[in-house]
């Protein structure tokens, strides 16, 4: 399937939006009866650890999904070790450190 580029512009014909064409196994555009927008304040979220997926229709504000912390294999052995290192020395000790 072929799909076209989909073109969203304000009053003044300035382009905000393109989709870009597409072919292949993909969707075709959503039928657009009514455009709605918010502005979302600047600095109001933080992108490196949300994102938006979505608007409320009801309330107009964003639906956030937290981002997963992408955690390295390196970085989950490290852990382990120093969580396996701290409970050895609280024992050492009789259970003084936690």
């Amino acid at each position: 399937m072929n799909r076209a580029n989909r073109i969203i512009y304000n009053q003044n014909g300035k382009i905000l939006l393109q989709t870009g064409e597409a072919t292949g196994d993909i969707l075709e555009h959503d039928t657009i009866t009514e455009l709605h927008y918010i502005d979302v304040e600047y600095g109001s979220i933080d992108y490196t650890r949300n994102r938006i997926t979505g608007i409320n229709i009801e309330t107009k504000e964003p639906i956030l999904e937290e981002i997963p912390v992408y955690v390295s294999k390196a970085e989950k052995e490290k852990q382990e070790l120093e969580n396996q290192l701290l409970l050895l020395t609280n024992q050492e000790i009789g259970g003084g450190i936690l």
